[in-house]
């Protein structure tokens, strides 16, 4: 049985133990389960930075549960959009599109490194704890999280649906926005799963990063086709069945839901059939594969496999770039790092990617609709390059934590005074190897879609994006480089800055579109003030910080 139920136990304890029998019932040792989840978690509340704390006690105090009130407020807002149309299906197949981004995309980008750690298995694996405990364990640790970021993002629309739809609604919306959650999961580890059976070595490595940023790719196109289910007809948004429609998830679960308000319906059945046949197979798929799972897992260890050096490219950017020799150590030891180090790539490469396509497909989207190039440069369209902004608090997180954080105490021990050559090394590594390139491949795009006259625009957004990264890594970073271990409490770093960036997005792009529109070669005189910005930040004999200890 399981541990008894105290009352100092967290609520996620308590629930927990509600499934002591289906843990049970699936193999699973579940005193064993619980102890190593309540342990993760009583862990993910803690500092790991090994070099900042001096011996001081702090406070545990878990930073993604504090965080999730933002998320609250933040899903406040869309009840009115979702609400708009009388038409169920219309409604909660928007609000699953929504949790479907933002649950899958944390996911990939946040969660990944947890569900793929392979010092479980050397730590707790060599304990009489068995493969399906410890995979189950882990599955359970990450879904406390995301399941915390259901009720925070879902919440409000559950509960206004009590008060919209009624009670029969919302007590479907409240089951379906559940299993929802659970189903997120499932879909994630199965796709894991099946990659880590196929694939051994550095191609596995490659894959993992290549289905991750796959996965990020198909969850924003898949909320933009969202938007095209629907057709405006008489002032009502309806919805029409399609052929193509049938691999847009949330529109599974939203037809449940369809049959409540609408009756039989053949479309909303086979729908339902649908979400109720892969959550299934999914759920039996990893069942079946997670003891094993754990053993594939470690294939991520293996080191046989010759690190990339590409010295050429590095050794000239170094040079250009960085002024004294200690900022080119710095800027050589990060880019190794950004390189060679899976974890960062999984963390990075999915809003990277995102990043990329967003602009293209809202491009491409519009060309579909019927719009004209020319009317789509009359309404600001070449000023969507300016949502590349919106990476910028992501990669910057990313640039406080590593794998091999536990080396970080080198740092301290530098003869070097100015901790601020680091991060300056550090930044221009992540612009170069990262950024640049990113935004080269996209300006040809835009360029090719749009013409040369939006080449200055285009232009701004690139030295926008470099001037706010450098900005922003000044002002946020506070411990060095790749000192930290990244836990899951620490999922939502890098998000909530991205709402500040909204504003920051807004008036730069309205900037741009003022200068452009009411001073001559505006675009281009924006262009100089930006650059010069740029080559502040870059070469700049400013000071930046020495880090303090706690």
């Amino acid at each position: 049985m399981a541990n008894s139920l105290n009352a100092k136990d967290p609520i996620y304890l308590k629930l927990l133990d509600t499934f002591f029998a289906l843990y049970e019932k699936s193999g699973v040792d579940y005193n064993q389960l619980r102890l190593i989840v309540e342990t993760k978690i009583l862990m993910d509340g803690r500092e790991p930075n090994l070099i900042m704390q001096n011996g001081k006690d702090k406070e545990e105090k878990n930073a993604f549960f504090s965080s999730l009130i933002w998320y609250v407020i933040i899903s406040s807002f869309v009840i009115g959009a979702l609400f708009v149309s009388d038409s169920l299906i219309v409604q909660y197949t928007i609000y699953f599109g929504y949790l479907f981004v933002m649950l899958l995309s944390t996911t990939i980008a946040s969660f990944s490194s947890i569900l793929l750690d392979t010092k479980d298995q050397v730590l707790i694996g060599t304990k009489p704890v068995s493969g399906q405990t410890l995979s189950a364990a882990k599955a359970t640790h990450v879904f406390v999280y995301l399941f915390s970021l259901t009720l925070a993002l879902g919440g409000p629309v559950m509960v206004a649906s009590y008060f919209i739809n009624g009670f029969i609604v919302g007590l479907l919306a409240t089951l379906l926005t559940v299993v929802f959650s659970f189903w997120t999961l499932l879909f994630t580890l199965v796709i894991y799963a099946t990659i880590l059976k196929k694939f051994n070595g550095e191609k596995l490595k490659n894959i993992i990063s290549y289905s991750q940023i796959g996965l990020s790719i198909f969850t924003i196109l898949g909320y933009q086709l969202v938007g095209q289910l629907f057709n405006l007809i008489d002032f009502s948004i309806v919805y029409q069945p399609k052929i193509w429609h049938l691999p847009l998830f949330p529109l599974w679960f939203a037809a449940p839901l369809g049959l409540v308000q609408e009756g039989w319906n053949s479309y909303y059945l086979f729908y339902t059939l649908l979400f109720i046949t892969a959550t299934t197979l999914f759920f039996f798929y990893y069942k079946k594969n997670s003891a094993q799972l754990e053993q594939n897992i470690q294939k991520l260890t293996n080191q046989n496999e010759n690190l990339k050096e590409h010295t050429y490219w590095m050794n000239r950017t170094k040079s250009i770039l960085c002024i004294t020799p200690t900022e080119k150590a710095y800027y050589q030891f990060t880019w190794k790092i950004i390189q060679n180090e899976r974890e960062f790539k999984t963390r990075v490469y999915p809003p990277l990617a995102v990043s990329f396509i967003l602009p293209l497909f809202i491009s491409f989207n519009s060309l579909s609709s019927g719009m004209n190039l020319t009317d789509m440069r009359n309404q600001g369209f070449p000023y969507a390059v300016y949502i590349t902004l919106f990476m910028v608090p992501q990669l910057v997180a990313s640039l406080s934590y590593s794998s091999s954080y536990k080396g970080a105490w080198i740092f301290q021990m530098s003869p070097v005074n100015n901790d601020g050559l680091f991060v300056r090394g550090a930044g221009k590594a992540v612009w170069m190897r990262l950024i640049v390139p990113f935004y080269l491949t996209l300006s040809v795009f835009l360029v090719f879609l749009y013409g040369w006259d939006d080449l200055a625009i285009v232009l701004n957004g690139f030295l926008a994006t470099t001037v706010v990264f450098f900005g922003y890594l000044k002002r946020s970073m506070k411990s060095y480089p790749f000192s930290k271990k990244f836990t899951a409490a620490d999922a939502n770093k890098g998000f909530m800055p991205i709402f500040v960036l909204f504003f920051i997005t807004g008036l730069v792009g309205l900037t741009n579109f003022l200068f452009d529109r009411f001073l001559p070669f505006g675009s281009w005189i924006m262009t100089l003030l930006l650059l010069i910005s740029v080559f502040y930040y870059l070469f700049g004999k400013h000071k930046f910080f020495h880090f303090t200890q706690d």
